[in-house]
């Protein structure tokens, strides 16, 4: 079924239609626990939360919503309601005149730490700190219809952005780890992501989300040496960015490429040698990290 070209970019209307498909996985394999109704209810809980809350006012039909997919893995119980563990997400957006998807996120929250107690309702308020299981789920929500519409639109994801940054605002008082600015190695928490996302020295990113998607991927159906021109040109923009070094970090930097290594592969696959080799010398400058992906295209 072709989808249209401007899937995500849908009109405003008064009322709210959910804006995710979120398949939801909780791993409890590593916690003893002879409650397992707790843990069957937490996953009802966090399912009904993602997949019922209307996160933007813009109308979706079915067909329109972003598939995505939240793997919790909860690695330690602590006491009967407070629990360690890491959330997985992971998100794509078709692409046109295809059936083909393609992966905007798939990073690990290695801080997610939370309380539960069995029954209990998910609440949620932008304007306040009160859950932070919620606080967790929805700045991550925020984080992917962001990236999602900026594939769409030049900088369109920048509302949901500013969402999850108001998300991070609120829970800087939170004790547990992930929000704030020292948190975690190498700034890669929560408070890094958001501010890479929103701020000038990560604007080629962005630009190059936009490119790579929007005038590369979505024209590879009807004209692939355009389309793999464009997505060439994203991944200069990602080479300037890079020797820019805008911090040590890069958390914003390597969630694109951990997203995108195996695709970009395919997509340069087909290209004549030369073009080929160009792009496998440019990946294995800039992101070494992926470098045995990129070798195959040598």
């Amino acid at each position: 079924m072709l989808l249209t070209p401007l899937l995500c970019a849908c009109v405003a209307v008064a009322a709210q239609a959910q804006a995710i498909r979120c398949n939801v996985t909780l791993n409890t394999q590593k916690v003893q626990s002879t409650n397992r109704a707790l843990f069957e209810t937490l996953k009802t809980e966090i399912d009904n939360f993602l997949n019922g809350h209307a996160w933007t006012t813009h109308a979706y039909q079915q067909v329109e919503r972003i598939e995505c997919n939240f793997i919790i893995t909860l690695n330690e119980q602590q006491n009967e309601s407070d629990f360690k563990g890491t959330l997985q997400v992971q998100a794509q957006r078709p692409v046109y005149g295809s059936i083909y998807s393609s992966p905007t996120i798939n990073t690990i929250d290695n801080d997610f730490e939370f309380s539960y107690k069995e029954n209990e309702v998910l609440d949620f308020s932008e304007s306040m700190h009160s859950s932070n299981l919620t606080s967790m789920l929805a700045y991550w929500v925020y984080v992917v219809v962001g990236l999602d519409y900026d594939t769409f639109s030049l900088n369109g994801g920048a509302e949901w952005f500013g969402k999850a940054e108001r998300i991070a605002q609120n829970a800087q008082s939170e004790p547990r780890p992930g929000w704030s600015s020292s948190s975690g190695m190498n700034r890669r928490n929560r408070y890094w992501l958001v501010e890479n996302i929103l701020g000038s020295k990560y604007a080629r990113e962005r630009k190059a989300y936009y490119t790579y998607h929007r005038l590369g991927l979505d024209v590879m159906s009807e004209k692939p040496d355009d389309g793999r021109r464009q997505v060439m040109l994203a991944l200069q923009e990602m080479q300037k960015l890079y020797q820019e070094k805008p911090d040590n970090a890069l958390y914003f930097y390597n969630i694109f490429f951990d997203a995108k290594a195996d695709e970009i592969v395919n997509i340069f696959s087909e290209a004549p040698p030369a073009e080929k080799q160009a792009a496998y010398q440019l990946l294995s400058t800039i992101n070494t990290a992926n470098e045995q992906y990129y070798k195959k295209l040598k």
